[in-house]
């Protein structure tokens, strides 16, 4: 079934970028045509959320929070909302860690907080440790590389049964099994199928080369 793009509309208009002012707009986020950045970090969290099969949807500063700070009104958005395949819906706050103690954004928090226990939804502040654990941002933006590549049915098929055959092995003894593939199809379909969790690697602990281990998810079963 196809899935249906969405358009919706953050909360706060976003203004145009001025200066050092970082914005970014990612393309076909999960069921929303764009999802917006407003820094750095941001954009790393939506590619990560991109990329993470356990969330369905994300929508940028989706919400007004009134809450008060120093005696005056104020309103706070929250970055991001995700809805998970659970239908369990976060609220979420991307914050480097050396902001998260300020008093203006524990303020922030405990009206995040209220507002989510009144809803049922979940609060949540993540930072550079979640966001870019080891090298998993470096080996996304690899495998992304080849994100308008058209996706091989056969090359697919072909890797997948190799690799169910060999077992755990690395990419360049799996593409001695598959010597049929020309290299540049065999790279560009097994990064397809490793973004979409077809095939398994360790995306944090190192860096993807040749000599990386891949393998098939089995259930209950797990090779690092």
């Amino acid at each position: 079934m196809e899935q249906r793009v969405i358009t919706m509309k953050p909360a706060r208009r976003i203004r145009p970028t001025k200066g050092r002012n970082y914005r970014s707009k990612i393309t076909r986020s999960k069921n929303i045509d764009v999802v917006h950045s407003e820094s750095i970090l941001e954009r790393d969290f939506v590619k990560m959320c991109n990329f993470d099969r356990n969330i369905n949807h994300i929508r940028y500063q989706p919400i007004a929070i009134a809450y008060q700070y120093k005696g005056r009104n104020r309103t706070y958005y929250a970055d991001y909302e995700l809805i998970t395949v659970e239908d369990k819906t976060h609220l979420i706050e991307v914050k480097p860690k050396g902001k998260m103690d300020s008093d203006r954004n524990k303020a922030k928090f405990l009206a995040g907080i209220a507002h989510c226990k009144e809803k049922g939804w979940i609060f949540q502040v993540v930072t550079e440790e979640q966001i870019r654990p080891g090298f998993f941002q470096q080996n996304l933006d690899l495998l992304l590389e080849i994100k308008h590549h058209k996706l091989s049915a056969e090359a697919a098929a072909l890797i997948k049964v190799a690799l169910y055959a060999v077992g755990p092995c690395s990419i360049k003894t799996l593409f001695d099994t598959c010597e049929v593939l020309e290299p540049p199809i065999y790279k560009v379909t097994l990064y397809k199928l490793i973004y979409s969790s077809e095939i398994k690697i360790n995306l944090i602990k190192e860096r993807i080369t040749d000599n990386s281990i891949i393998w098939m998810p089995l259930k209950d079963v797990d090779y690092v």
